[in-house]
């Protein structure tokens, strides 16, 4: 069974606006359960592959970036301490952004990374960084992301979809527990396609079994069926939008394990075109 721990949250950054966003959430999330912040920057060592065309980067060199990053760090880590009141531990590492992060994550035995992406306008563009596709695909861990566009910080109102595959499940005790922090209301929608009609009594079950577990741990839950549903991701962000959820949680596709780079295309398009943080399991 998957749980959801918030005793030691990483949080990447790049110094972007995004990144910033994501110290924003992250830390108060940090702050309400009690947990502690892990503050990472990847130094990348792309430059490795072009040394034969350019000047070679020296361990001198390197050294000061590293400290520049490192003072960029302990000056962020000391405004989320001034501001939520929380434990702050900071990280430099070099090499594959993804590679650092997710080995990290293992040795600290981490329960949640925090992290930024850039959402699209149109349900066609689907093009995600390498480094932020990776992590969510490869992470030991759950993931929470978020854009640009998400200002509101907490969660209220938690968006469970569930569909007929067999790993659906595996996101409801994770979501329970994110939501019990936050006494949050679970609004779970079973999701079937025009082919999955006879799927309807099952359906009805597992989502009768999401509300009892939801009751015993003293939570408001919410259930409803939208039947030939076309496209599920478009389905879960309406849905989203319609009761007003600040928070939808996800399973990453299975076949990542296999290719290691593989997202579903429900998984791609939620977390891409969602206007509020996704909870990636």
């Amino acid at each position: 069974m998957i749980h959801l721990s918030t005793q030691k949250i990483i949080i990447t950054t790049d110094f972007s606006d995004t990144a910033a966003l994501a110290i924003k959430h992250g830390a108060f999330l940090a702050k309400y359960t009690k947990g502690t912040v892990y503050l990472m920057h990847v130094i990348s060592r792309h430059w490795e592959k072009f040394n034969v065309f350019t000047p070679s980067i020296t361990l001198e060199n390197l050294e000061k970036a590293s400290d520049s990053v490192q003072a960029k760090l302990t000056e962020l880590a000391n405004d989320i301490k001034s501001t939520y009141g929380v434990e702050v531990v900071t990280n430099v590492a070099t090499g594959n952004p993804t590679g650092e992060i997710i080995k990290f994550a293992k040795e600290i035995n981490a329960g949640l990374i925090v992290m930024g992406t850039h959402g699209y306008s149109s349900w066609e563009d689907l093009t995600i960084g390498s480094n932020a596709l990776k992590i969510i695909t490869k992470s030991p861990c759950p993931v929470l992301t978020l854009s640009q566009n998400i200002t509101k910080i907490g969660f209220s109102k938690i968006v469970l979809p569930i569909d007929t595959s067999e790993h659906t499940r595996y996101k409801v005790v994770p979501a329970l527990e994110l939501a019990k922090h936050f006494n949050a209301h679970i609004y779970a929608v079973g999701l079937l396609a025009g082919d999955e009609e006879s799927k309807k009594p099952a359906m009805r079950v597992m989502l009768k079994q999401v509300e009892d577990a939801a009751k015993d741990k003293g939570l408001e839950c919410s259930t409803e069926i939208m039947d030939n549903v076309k496209n599920r991701a478009v389905a879960t962000v309406q849905h989203t939008e319609k009761v007003g959820g600040d928070l939808i949680t996800i399973m990453t596709d299975q076949d990542a394990e296999l290719s290691g780079f593989f997202l579903g295309q429900y998984a791609l398009q939620v977390i891409h075109h969602a206007k509020v943080t996704v909870l990636s399991i």
